[in-house]
Formats: C-alpha cells, sequence, structure tokens
C-alpha cells in the first residue's frame, strides 16, 4: 500500500466537506478551557475515524502520538477527562451546523444521485437501541422492567440513511424522548415523523422515496412523507387490514403479473414471481390509493442429507404498498428498492454497532449521547464520501475496511509531514 491515504483522506476532508471550516467553528460552553474547543473537535473526530472504542483508550492514543499529526504543538492535547467534560457542555446547534454543511456539500458534488436503484434516490427510516445499562441512567433516559423486575436504561433512535448503493451516508438521526413526561419512549412513528420533517427542512430533498418496515405502515408516517415530496415503499405484515384482505382476494385469482431470475449471495438461483395493483382506496387511513405488490422468492439451495446431495427451495412471500405507480417505477424496480431497507441494518446499524462501536456509552449524559452521535455521524460520512467518492474503486480493491483504517492510523502517527495545515488555520 503505497497510497498516503491518511493525508487523502484529511486533505479530501477540508477542500470537498470544509473540515477545516468545522474545527475552527467548534464550540462548547465551558468558561475559559484550557483545552480549545477546537481540539476536542479534532480529537474526537479522529477518535471514531480510529475506530476506538472507550475514553480511556483515547488516552492510550494520545500518548502513543496517534494525534501528533493532527494537533498543534502549541496546543496541549486533552485526557478523556477534559474531553468529557467538554462533551456534556457541547454546543449542539454548531455541531447540527457543521452536520448540515456535510450534507449540503454532499448534494452539491451530486452524492445524492450516486448509488440509485434504477434512477431513484433511496433512503430508509429505521430504529436502533443505541445502548442500556442497569446502573447508570441519566434524566433523558428511557427505562423497561426486565422479566426479573430489575429496570434498565436505555437510548434508542431512529436514523434516516441513503441505501441502495454506495456511499451508505447517514442524512439524519433523531433520538426517541420520554412520553408526556413519563419515563416511558415515545414511538418510533412519532420520531420517524419528526425526523422527516426535520431532514426537510434543514437539507431539503435528499431523496426520492422512503422504504420502512412494518412498523411503519402507518398513515401518520406516510402523510409526513408525501407532505414533503417523498414517495413510500413500505412492507405489509399485518394481514387483517382491509387492504391486505382486498389484495389477497384479488391476487389469489389469478397468475403473477411478473415473473423473473436473480441470484442471492450465496449464487443460488432465485425465482421470483410478483402481483402488482393499483388504486386500492381499502386503507381508509390513508388519503391516497395505494399499489399492492406481492412478491414470493423461491430459492433453490443444495444441501447434504445423509451423506447425499438433495436439492431445498425456501419459499419466502413479502407484501409491499407504495405510493409510486406503474408508470414511474415497474414491479421489479419497487422490489428492489423494497429489499434495499436491509441496508440500513446489514451495512448501517451492524455496521455501526460492530466496527464504530455505537452501543459503548462513553458519556452517560443527554448532551453528551447527542455529541457523541454527531461525531460518529460525522465520522462515518466523511470516511465513506473518501472512500466512495475519492478512491474511486474502493469496492473492486477487495480491501477490508478494517485494513484502511489500521493503515490510516499508522500513517497519522508516523506520518513525515504535518497534517495540522489541513485542519487549522494559521495563526
Amino acid at each position: 500500500m503505497n497510497r498516503q491515504w491518511a493525508r487523502e483522506l484529511v486533505s479530501y476532508s477540508s477542500k470537498i466537506y470544509q473540515l477545516k471550516t468545522m474545527v475552527k467553528q467548534a464550540e462548547d460552553g465551558r468558561i475559559n478551557p484550557e483545552i480549545k474547543p477546537s481540539t476536542i473537535f479534532v480529537v474526537m473526530l479522529f477518535f471514531f475515524l480510529f475506530r476506538l472504542r472507550s475514553m480511556e483508550e483515547l488516552d492510550r492514543n494520545v500518548k502513543k502520538g496517534r494525534y501528533r499529526q493532527l494537533i498543534p504543538k502549541s496546543e496541549p492535547m486533552p485526557s478523556h477527562d477534559t474531553a468529557r467534560q467538554a462533551l456534556m457542555r457541547w454546543d449542539m446547534e454548531n455541531h447540527r451546523a457543521n452536520h448540515a454543511l456535510f450534507i449540503a456539500k454532499f448534494k452539491q458534488n451530486r452524492g445524492t444521485r450516486k448509488g440509485t436503484i434504477d434512477g431513484w434516490r433511496v433512503a430508509a427510516i429505521d430504529g436502533v437501541e443505541l445502548f442500556a445499562s442497569k446502573s447508570r441512567c441519566c434524566e433523558e433516559c428511557l427505562t423497561r422492567e426486565l422479566a426479573n423486575g430489575e429496570t434498565e436504561y436505555f437510548h434508542r433512535a431512529v436514523f434516516l440513511q441513503k441505501v441502495g448503493g454506495d456511499p451508505r451516508i447517514i442524512y439524519e438521526t433523531e433520538l426517541l424522548k420520554k412520553k408526556d413526561g413519563s419515563e416511558k419512549a415515545e414511538g418510533e412513528v412519532t420520531a420517524a415523523k419528526r425526523l422527516i420533517r426535520q431532514s426537510a427542512e434543514r437539507h431539503g430533498v435528499l431523496a426520492d422515496v422512503l422504504t420502512l418496515d412494518a412498523l411503519y405502515a402507518q398513515a401518520p408516517v406516510i402523510h409526513e412523507a408525501l407532505d414533503h415530496h417523498l414517495h413510500v415503499v413500505v412492507r405489509m405484515k399485518e394481514e387483517r387490514r382491509r387492504i391486505m384482505k382486498d389484495a389477497k382476494g384479488l391476487f389469489d385469482a389469478r397468475r403473477p403479473d411478473v415473473a423473473w431470475i436473480e441470484k442471492d449471495s450465496a449464487g443460488n438461483p432465485v425465482y421470483v414471481y410478483a402481483w402488482d395493483e393499483s388504486d386500492f382506496s381499502s386503507w381508509e387511513q390513508v388519503r391516497v390509493p395505494i399499489r399492492m405488490i406481492k412478491i414470493v422468492r423461491m430459492v433453490e439451495r443444495s444441501v447434504i442429507v445423509g451423506g447425499k446431495p438433495q436439492t431445498l427451495t425456501d419459499v419466502l412471500e413479502r407484501w409491499v404498498g407504495t405510493t409510486m405507480n406503474q408508470g414511474a417505477a415497474g414491479t421489479q424496480t419497487v422490489a428492489r428498492i423494497a429489499a434495499a431497507r436491509w441496508d440500513i441494518e446489514n451495512m448501517g446499524f451492524h455496521d455501526l454497532k460492530t466496527y464504530w462501536h455505537m452501543n459503548h456509552a462513553l458519556v452517560h449524559d443527554p448532551i453528551a449521547i447527542e455529541a457523541v452521535l454527531g461525531f460518529l455521524v460525522l465520522a462515518v460520512n466523511l470516511f465513506y464520501a473518501f472512500l466512495f467518492g475519492h478512491l474511486h474503486h474502493f469496492r473492486q480493491w477487495g480491501i477490508p475496511l478494517s485494513e484502511v483504517v489500521e493503515e490510516i492510523k499508522e500513517q497519522i502517527r508516523w506520518q513525515p509531514m504535518q497534517l495540522v495545515h489541513l485542519l487549522w488555520d494559521d495563526d
């Protein structure tokens, strides 16, 4: 690996996404701090870019010199206690402004147009638990009673993420709040509505279609999306719904409208059959007619039973409701959009928890939790924008992401040339 990925990452982030401006604008509520908010900003951003696990690990990496090329020599380095104190007083308006700056530049660079599904810009909304504890809590913790009678404290958020193709940028997040002043969490539907509205207010139009799990198959979410010029593709599971009964009765009486063959991740053939009909008006709570699609996937796979090879066929049935009309998006397109919803779980939440350590409560304080989530999202977005916006053919190289991260960490540690001028204004 001869490429100077560390230098390229910092240079690209500053030149394209104005990282130097973000560093300069960093603020927190400490009075006359010895260590500047800008220093805390750089340390915490690269804390996540280095994929560190704990605040104590921050201290070890400071001592190892991981940050020596990123912070001016005249600036003292923070301990993890200083970083904690700064995060508990972090200026969240400024934090959100930095995120908005990244998204604005991503849009300007036509990033939302990359990785579309048949020309449609697709985003997914889903909820995830950030972390839970039986001992530590804060005033914004949500609570639940476990089977053994113990109380567990947790935080949960809904995410809006680009799906369907790289780079899978996180567009916005929204933490669930307590319901009516109680310890119980508000529903994810309420948070999802707020997420759609606030994303539109802060960033304008980012996608054409929202793909949603069955939890969000509710009129308020669909109406919020329509009000902000978004189509919806939502999984349908409630067979008691009148619209589901009507569609089933119609589809049971006829052969599939469309059929095609795909391959799964193991290379096994997948035979897909779909029924597609528009203008169902029997979902009375929804103000527009809904198009219903039934998708049956038959996967053939080889297994060894009793020492002999056999072919088994797995059958999976899915139902989808959508506001997209047939003339604009064919059956296969809608099926692909519906399947892309899994990106937010497989390439979003799983990735964030497994490799970026989102499920570690670094500082259990309401402001710090929101600040940490903001740093995590910014780090992830800058990293993936760099991989797929600058390196371009990264997927074809077949290099594990963890290897790229480790190479960047080592290059920053041993970089012969300072990177400070790429992040800081000259005094």
